[in-house]
């Protein structure tokens, strides 16, 4: 019976991590404490003309707003009020970044202005929990 010789390893050079980079995601991680879910919403909104209500589903929710997908596209800085249609509570928001052309619609970051508390009706983690909680 012959012994097997060393295992050939082989040196992968590995790059530093972008600190800048690493820095911005643990900001958004502990800013956003998402959920995944899928709540009906409408969008009341008012772009060039009479004001007009889009139907909506949430894809995440968080304290401060959610990610909702709609059928049209709305520019960053665009006001609404959107209205949760389980609870028909209404709450102001606006469009924080261009959305994302999807083949079901445009998912659209909206967060709330001015804050509202408890909107969803979701008990979120605390914002100061760590990975190492879970």
């Amino acid at each position: 019976m012959t012994r097997p010789g060393p295992i050939a390893a082989k040196a992968i050079a590995v790059s530093e991590p972008n600190p800048l980079k690493h820095a911005l995601l643990e900001e958004e991680r502990r800013r956003d404490q998402r959920v995944l879910l899928r709540i009906r919403a409408l969008v009341h909104v008012a772009i060039q003309g009479p004001a007009t209500t889009l139907e909506a589903d949430t894809l995440s929710v968080n304290p401060k707003g959610a990610v909702v997908v709609i059928k049209r596209n709305l520019p960053p800085e665009t006001r609404l009020v959107i209205e949760h249609r389980g609870t028909k509570e209404r709450a102001a928001c606006k469009v924080v970044r261009p959305a994302k052309e999807m083949p079901e619609g445009f998912h659209t970051a909206v967060e709330f202005d001015p804050p509202v508390t408890n909107f969803w009706k979701v008990a979120f983690p605390p914002a100061n929990r760590s990975d190492e909680d879970l």
